[in-house]
């Protein structure tokens, strides 16, 4: 027990139950940011075309990062146009915390 009164022991404590805790938030709120016909297609396509909506406009950053799981087609507004998505890469995207929405095209 003197161990856990130690402030660098209880710092570690506190800052993995931190992480522990937005692990869990994410997991439990991405499949909510995914559009019921997309969680069909996942099921059944090898690959899908899907919009990615964001809370503001995509930066270079965002539309870089998105070329990594996909084709981006282009930008509208503050949607990426995202084809030839592998479904655990659109389960992915959907954890990224600034990700609003993700609709079938």
């Amino acid at each position: 027990m003197t161990l856990l009164r130690h402030r660098t022991v209880l710092f570690l404590l506190v800052v993995a139950t931190l992480a522990v805790a937005w692990e869990a938030y994410l997991g439990a709120s991405a499949p909510g940011r995914l559009d019921g016909p997309l969680r069909a297609a996942l099921d059944r396509e090898p690959l899908v075309n899907v919009t990615v909506t964001l809370g503001f406009p995509p930066e270079d950053f965002h539309v870089r990062l998105f070329q990594g799981y996909g084709v981006v087609r282009g930008v509208r507004g503050s949607t990426v146009l995202l084809d030839r998505v592998r479904p655990v890469d659109v389960r992915r995207i959907a954890r990224y915390y600034w990700v609003r929405r993700l609709t079938l095209q």
